[in-house]
């Protein structure tokens, strides 16, 4: 389905060609019929030119998503359509899901990729890791996944989302006490305080309901912040502690983004505008 979605232009000149000179052989059979499918002939060639040579390369095409970098917000297997002459007219904003080419040092056959804008040129961007205090002792994403993971809805850690708040620890979306989480570390009397991850821009923290789980690392971890040359955007997964973006590759130059993710057109049951 996805190779018919998206023939290479080798594969769209020839059916173009093809068709063609079927229709310029079917003109000349004198055959009632003949006319009728020349005229067809015409139209599909025409109306693939335009779609896949016009409108998909500058105006909207559809792309498919392969991994599960951008949960909640895309999931694997969904089919969107982006719009791809947007950024001709405009700059990217912040908030956006964009596809992009990859970097090489992302991937050395500069696939698409497709994450969120989190940082602007001149944007200065910090990431502060969350974590859950029980007693005196820290446990970090990974650390509560495995205490955790009874909570779940699947038996894979990896599909196992723990979301930090200020005032509650969502497992899967379900809200677990913090009586039930000193009960799992073993310590059921012992004080259990919740420190959320957040991403800070511009020294404003920003408000991420989309987002899977909060961040688990510090990033940068040297330097107090990043700050975002000009030409660039700094972009990351909504599945944040499962995501391959800025943080591991660096900065995505510009000119590599393609297109402004728009809604979900496939499966039926997942149609649904991107935001």
């Amino acid at each position: 389905m996805d190779r018919l979605a998206n023939p290479s232009w080798q594969v769209i000149v020839i059916a173009v060609v093809v068709l063609a000179l079927a229709r310029l052989a079917l003109a000349r059979i004198k055959w009632p019929l003949a006319k009728h499918i020349a005229e067809i002939f015409e139209s599909l060639a025409i109306a693939i030119f335009l779609v896949f040579l016009i409108v998909r390369p500058f105006v909207v095409q559809a792309y498919f998503i392969p991994s599960g970098s951008m949960r909640p917000t895309l999931l694997e297997g969904d089919r969107i359509m982006v719009n791809k002459f947007i950024y001709r007219l405009r700059e990217p904003e912040r908030g956006e899901v964009i596809v992009f080419k990859s970097p090489i040092a992302a991937d050395k056959n500069e696939a698409d990729f497709i994450k969120r804008v989190i940082g602007l040129p001149g944007d200065k961007v910090k990431l502060v890791p969350g974590y859950v205090t029980i007693g005196d002792q820290s446990f970090n994403h990974g650390s509560l996944h495995a205490m955790l993971a009874d909570y779940g809805r699947s038996d894979n850690l990896f599909d196992l989302r723990v979301k930090l708040t200020s005032d509650s620890v969502l497992v899967d979306d379900k809200e677990i006490t913090k009586q039930d989480i000193a009960i799992a570390a073993g310590s059921p009397d012992a004080k259990v305080t919740i420190h959320p991850g957040a991403v800070y821009v511009n020294g404003k923290k920003m408000q991420e309901s989309y987002v899977a789980e909060d961040p688990d690392q510090p990033y940068p971890e040297v330097a107090k912040t990043l700050k975002v040359s000009d030409g660039s955007l700094f972009v990351m997964g909504d599945n944040r502690n499962m995501s391959s973006d800025s943080r591991k590759w660096g900065l995505l130059d510009r000119n590599r983004a393609e297109g402004k993710a728009m809604f979900i057109f496939w499966p039926p049951n997942r149609i649904r505008w991107v935001h």
